[in-house]
This record gives C-alpha cells, structure tokens and sequence, in this order.
C-alpha cells in the first residue's frame, strides 16, 4: 500500500488505521487531479463570445483625441526637439574626434612629414639649379654655335 520506506512506520500502526490513511491518502490524490484538471478547464484561453462579462461591472471606454501627440497643446516652452539634439551632440562628438584624428596624426605622421617636406625642399632647390645650369649650358651652345658659324664663313672666303 505504502512506499517500502515507510513500511518500519506502517508496521507498527494497526491494521485499521493504515487502511484509513491510504484511503484518504488515495482520495486526496484523485481530488487534486481533479481539482488541477477542473482549473486547467477553467484557466484555458476563451475565445471573445465564450467570455462572460457581468454588465454590473463598470467599464471604461478610452478614445484617442490624439491630444498626447498633437504638437498644438504642448506649451512652446514644454516641446522638445529631440532630433535638433541628437543632430547636435552627433555633430559635437564628430568635431571631438575629428580633432583627435588630427592630433594623433601629428604626433604620428609629424617626423615622416617633416623629413617629405625636407626631401621636397631639397628636389625643388636641386631642380632649380640645374635648370639654372642648363641656361647657362644653352648659352654656351649658342656662343660656341655663333663662334662656329663665323669660322666657317672666315674659312670659306
């Protein structure tokens, strides 16, 4: 009847009081699932027309004016342009890391600049000599051209 665990208990109980403690036991059982079934039949979902609603109990019928979103009835000092806002401290942390990026470029790239603009400096000044000499040379030609030219026409005469 019992569980063996609890047959050193049971056995010395008499007889009659063991059969009426499973008998209640055994009734308790079944009234429970009764009980949970008949609350499960209760509690399960209705749909709309199965619904019992008593007209003693008082409703109330909410209609949306539309008041809380009307832009109209908000005290001007009351609204509040969030988006004007949310635009702004974008823009504020993008001036912010812009000029980190700035910041971290110089002190990156400052050294490799400074060495191009030198390298740069120096190709513009070498440029500017040799086509400083290159003028020269040009000149020269055309002296030694001229020169030539009178030779020839002193050797053909």
């Amino acid at each position: 009847m019992f569980h063996s665990d609890y047959k050193h208990i049971t056995d010395r109980l008499p007889d009659s009081l063991v059969k009426r403690a499973y008998q209640e036991v055994y009734e308790n059982s079944l009234n429970r699932k009764h009980k949970s079934m008949a609350q499960t039949k209760l509690l399960r979902p209705r749909s709309w027309p199965e619904c019992n609603v008593s007209p003693a109990l008082p409703t109330i019928h909410v209609v949306d004016s539309g008041s809380q979103t009307n832009d109209t009835t908000w005290p001007e000092a009351l609204k509040h342009d969030y988006e004007k806002e949310n635009n702004c401290r974008v823009m504020n942390e993008l001036k912010v890391l812009s000029q980190h990026l700035v910041d971290y470029n110089k002190r990156t790239f400052g050294k490799f600049m400074e060495d191009i603009e030198k390298d740069y400096r120096e190709q513009v000044t070498t440029n500017k000599k040799m086509r400083y000499e290159i003028k020269n040379l040009k000149m020269q030609l055309l002296e030694v051209e001229k020169e030539l030219a009178s030779m020839k026409s002193n050797s053909s005469h």
